[in-house]
């Protein structure tokens, strides 16, 4: 008698992927990898927008700390061109005036202690639709002699961007400085309310770019201004013989 064996029929394995799942798959890893990149890009901006907040709000203050030293040691005296804030209705004012530097304040070659100092606004002279803070600086005989004839008038027009033996830049992109005067129960103004506002260097271009465009510059401006006001006590007014 003979024994039959009966081989098993030989088992295929199907453990690969279909065409569709890995259709699926590659579209939900492009998704991650669409939403990883959105939320890298938007972090970078927040941290490039805080960044240049930063810098503008460093900007301000140390352009304030610099007014209020200056302003400490102003020479007030009758005369309306010791102290003058010009352009008063504006957002653009500028301010001048005499002051007498202390002694471990002032330069070597300063001939004197009587100065001339300004601050005001300029458009950029290297790039169109940007304005900075300059600060404007005058001592010497010149000063003195201004002074003796009735002419800071005269001394203050030297204050220009492009005139760098006298003037130099303090801030970046500073779109407005107001200056008003506190009422006080003297005549001289002793209280001042200084106030300064700026944007970053990108906001600027953009809204340079583009000055028509004023309810998108608008919301630009009221969602990225910096604004630092400081209050400042000055010396009392003084009559000229007082002068050393």
């Amino acid at each position: 008698m003979s024994m039959r064996s009966e081989d098993p029929s030989p088992t295929i394995c199907q453990n690969g992927f279909t065409l569709v799942e890995v259709l699926v798959s590659s579209a939900i890893l492009l998704a991650l990898v669409v939403l990883l990149l959105g939320m890298s890009h938007g972090a970078s901006r927040f941290w490039s927008d805080s960044e240049g907040k930063r810098d503008a709000l460093r900007e301000l203050h140390s352009s304030l700390q610099m007014m209020t030293e200056d302003l400490h040691s102003a020479v007030i005296t009758p005369e309306e061109a010791s102290f003058e804030i010009q352009n008063p209705t504006k957002d653009a004012q500028s301010l001048f005036f005499l002051v007498s530097h202390p002694f471990d304040h002032r330069h070597a070659e300063t001939k004197g202690d009587l100065c001339a100092v300004g601050y005001f606004l300029a458009p950029d002279p290297k790039e169109k639709g940007l304005t900075n803070l300059y600060r404007f600086h005058m001592a010497g005989e010149s000063v003195s002699k201004a002074v003796e004839s009735n002419s800071l008038h005269s001394l203050y027009s030297q204050a220009a961007p492009g005139n760098i033996s006298t003037t130099e830049m303090l801030a970046r992109n500073i779109i407005s400085i107001r200056i008003i005067q506190l009422p006080t129960e003297t005549e001289s103004p002793e209280l001042l309310e200084v106030s300064l506002s700026s944007i970053n260097t990108k906001t600027a271009r953009l809204l340079a770019s583009d000055p028509q465009a004023t309810q998108r510059n608008t919301r630009l401006l009221k969602q990225r201004e910096q604004k630092v006001t400081t209050y400042i006590q000055l010396p009392a007014c003084r009559e000229r013989s007082s002068f050393r």
